[in-house]
C-alpha cells in the first residue's frame, strides 16, 4: 500500500517520506530536491545523508552569474543536473522550497525555475506496489528561446564504506573494441582501491586521494554493498549510435573518502526551444547474499548469481 507523508529528516528539514511497507523513499523539500534515503523500513539507507560532509560552493565567479549571497552544496543523496559540465552554471542554487504532486504510486517534485540557465527540471518518483523496486525518472525542459545541447545527469551520493561493481562489456567484437573507459588527471590507476578485471570494475573508496572514471556500458546495471544490503542501480544502456558526454561514456563514478558517486548519463541530444528530454533509472535492493573477493571476478560472479 502506497502512503506518503511530511516528515522532518535528520538536520534536513521538511521532507517527504513515501513507502510501500517494504522500503522507504525520503525526498527534501525545503530544498533541492534530494532523495535523501532508500532503504528497507529501519534498515541501511543507500544514500550518504551525513550532511557535514557537504560545504558550501561560491566565490567571485559563482555571485556573478546567479547572484549576491548565492551558493550550492551537494547535500547528499541523488540529485538531476545536465552534463557536460561547466562551472558555475550547472551547480544551481537549489535552495528554495520545492514543489510536489502526489501521482499513482508516486510523487512528482519540481524545484524552481532555473532563470539563469533557462531550464526547467523535474524528478518523478515511483514505488512498485509490494517490493523494493523504484523508478526514478528525469526531466528538464528547455524554457529558453534558442537551441540547447545536454545530457541528462543523474548523481547518487552513496553511503561511505560501500564496494560499487561494475560489470563490464563482454560482447565479441571480433577485431573491434567493445567498449569505451574514460578517467579523469587525478585519477591513479595503481590503486588497490580500483581493480580491473576481465568482466567487472570494483571500487572502493580511498582514505585520502579522490578517482574517477567514466564507462560506455551495454548492459547498464550498476551494483553498490554497503553493510548488509546490494543497490542495483539500472539504466537503459548505451544505445549504437548515441552520441554521449566526456569522450562517449553514459556511465561515470567518482569515489573519494566522503562518498562514492554512481552517476548515469542520457544521450547528448540538441534540445529544441520547449522540448522536455527524460532519463529513467530503475533502483532495487537485495540484502545481501554473501561475501566476496573484490579483486577476482569469479567470486564476484557467483556474488551476482545469488542476488
Amino acid at each position: 500500500m502506497f502512503e506518503t507523508k511530511v516528515i522532518e529528516y535528520k538536520d534536513y528539514g521538511k521532507c517527504l517520506c513515501m513507502t510501500n511497507g517494504v522500503i522507504d523513499v525520503v525526498v527534501t523539500t525545503d530544498f533541492g530536491p534530494r532523495i535523501i534515503r532508500y532503504g528497507f523500513i529501519d534498515g541501511t539507507n543507500i544514500m550518504n545523508d551525513n550532511r557535514d560532509l557537504f560545504s558550501s560552493t561560491c566565490d567571485e565567479k559563482y555571485e556573478k552569474y546567479f547572484g549576491k549571497g548565492k551558493y550550492f552544496n551537494i547535500y547528499g543523496g541523488h540529485r538531476l543536473w545536465t552534463s557536460p559540465e561547466y562551472y558555475p552554471e550547472m551547480y544551481y542554487p537549489d535552495n528554495t522550497p520545492v514543489a510536489y504532486e502526489i501521482i499513482e504510486n508516486g510523487v512528482v517534485f519540481t524545484p524552481d525555475f532555473q532563470t539563469e540557465n533557462e531550464l526547467q527540471m523535474k524528478i518523478k518518483v515511483t514505488l512498485d506496489p509490494d517490493d523494493t523496486n523504484i523508478e526514478v525518472t528525469h526531466y528538464a525542459t528547455n524554457a529558453s528561446e534558442r537551441v540547447k545541447e545536454f545530457s541528462l545527469w543523474a548523481l547518487t551520493l552513496s553511503a561511505k564504506g560501500g564496494i560499487e561493481i561494475i560489470p563490464m562489456n563482454t560482447h565479441d567484437t571480433k577485431l573491434l573494441p567493445n567498449g569505451k573507459m574514460v578517467l579523469w588527471p587525478y585519477t591513479d590507476l595503481r590503486t588497490d582501491n580500483i581493480y580491473l578485471g576481465h568482466k567487472y570494475v570494483t571500487i572502493s573508496q580511498p582514505e585520502t586521494d579522490r578517482l574517477k572514471l567514466g564507462f560506455e556500458l551495454k548492459k547498464g546495471v550498476v551494483y553498490y554493498v554497503v553493510n548488509d544490503v546490494v543497490f542495483i542501480k539500472n539504466y537503459y544502456p548505451t544505445y549504437p549510435t548515441g552520441v554521449y558526454p566526456d569522450g562517449g561514456v553514459s556511465f561515470e563514478t567518482y569515489s573519494c573518502n566522503r562518498f562514492t558517486e554512481l552517476e548515469t548519463l542520457s544521450e547528448l541530444k540538441k534540445v529544441a526551444p520547449g522540448e522536455t528530454v527524460s532519463h529513467t533509472e530503475r533502483w532495487s535492493l537485495c540484502k545481501k547474499p554473501c561475501d566476496f573477493d573484490t579483486h577476482d571476478d569469479d567470486s564476484i560472479d557467483e556474488f551476482i548469481s545469488k542476488l
